[in-house]
């Protein structure tokens, strides 16, 4: 079974707390880069075998301090099956 998963359903944080957000996955932050939009910033995240990819405020990702190498948790707001 496939799943997808849009970069605007993930959200990261340093910690997982009580939230309506089920699926919450440990992950490594592996890239960052810019996304389309000059005040968002699109940030690769390793969760086992699997990339996933969040869209960020660039003040979201200053807080948090993602950059390669950091471990976060990974926040899925909703989660598609594919065939």
């Amino acid at each position: 079974v496939r799943v997808r998963v849009l970069a605007r359903d993930v959200s990261l944080a340093e910690e997982p707390g009580t939230s309506s957000i089920q699926n919450v996955l440990r992950g490594c932050v592996d890239a960052v880069a810019d996304d389309g939009h000059p005040g968002l910033a699109l940030v690769r995240v390793r969760v086992g075998d699997a990339m996933l990819l969040a869209r960020l405020t660039k003040r979201s990702a200053a807080l948090l301090g993602v950059v390669p190498g950091r471990t976060l948790w990974v926040q899925m707001k909703s989660v598609a099956l594919m065939e």
